[in-house]
């Protein structure tokens, strides 16, 4: 995607093939199929007891289990609830980890919900914005949230809250002009908003250049369903089960060949 707050307004408009007064109802309808609704990555809920199970699908944690049934067995209850209370608490932290990932989306992909006027057929509607497409124009008021990713086109003291997604505390003034910088991160991004931001004081209009995942929002949700949520003690778990059937495998290998060196049956 290139870097929209290079690029003057006349060609990002003419890029994305609108006009300043917006698509006409059609072609955002077409648009709509085309790039998908603008909504940021789904991930399929789990309760937390099917999370809890999964923190056990493991061929060394059956071993374990194995084991500890086996030791309870001959007696020796503390070596096997040791085996338990260890097996457990990887669980318990798992599921912890693997739960707030979970929520850490939910609670993003509703912080970020809301509506927006646009032009469409040269009028101004509201619109859900879940079917706001690139190259929509969008009013920008006080009190908005933005709906999707905007190079702005028009400010009028607008001014933006992008602590939640930057960490800036002061809200930013916005500008149309053009800034010639070829790296910028997104906090020095003057001439853009950003889905899930705030408008809070001013006005303005944005033409949209990216929306669901592509936006700066979306990419960071993209990021939380892709995070690798297993415990410390999970991995060495998974590294150690890797370990041990290796190690079997080469030691079995090594027997046999000695054993074949030294014309002992395979039987």
């Amino acid at each position: 995607m290139p870097n929209y707050y290079e690029t003057n307004t006349e060609e990002i408009i003419t890029t994305l093939r609108t006009h300043i007064n917006g698509l006409s109802s059609i072609e955002a309808k077409n648009r709509l199929k085309k790039y998908g609704q603008n909504r940021l990555p789904e991930q399929k809920q789990k309760s937390y007891l099917h999370i809890f199970l999964d923190q056990f699908k493991s061929p060394l944690i059956y071993i374990l289990l194995t084991a500890a049934i086996i030791v309870f067995f001959l007696q020796e209850t503390t070596d096997a609830i040791i085996i338990f209370l260890v097996l457990l608490f990887n669980a318990v932290v798992g599921t912890i980890q693997e739960g707030k990932a979970q929520n850490t989306l939910k609670a993003l992909k509703q912080f970020v919900e809301t509506k927006a006027i646009v032009f469409r057929d040269e009028s101004q509607i509201v619109v859900s914005d879940t079917e706001i497409v690139p190259g929509d124009i969008v009013v920008l008021e006080e009190g908005d949230k933005v709906p999707a990713d905007l190079r702005i086109i028009k400010s009028n003291s607008l001014r933006i809250d992008e602590s939640a997604l930057t960490g800036e505390s002061e809200p930013v003034y916005k500008i149309s002009e053009t800034i010639a910088h070829p790296k910028l991160g997104v906090a020095d991004q003057k001439n853009m908003a950003f889905k899930g931001t705030h408008v809070v004081a001013g006005n303005g209009l944005g033409v949209v250049v990216a929306t669901g995942v592509s936006t700066e929002i979306g990419k960071i949700s993209k990021g939380i369903i892709s995070v690798d949520d297993s415990s410390p003690l999970k991995t060495d778990i998974a590294f150690l089960s890797r370990l041990i059937i290796w190690t079997v495998i080469f030691i079995s290998i090594v027997l046999f060949i000695v054993g074949t060196l030294h014309n002992k049956p395979v039987k």
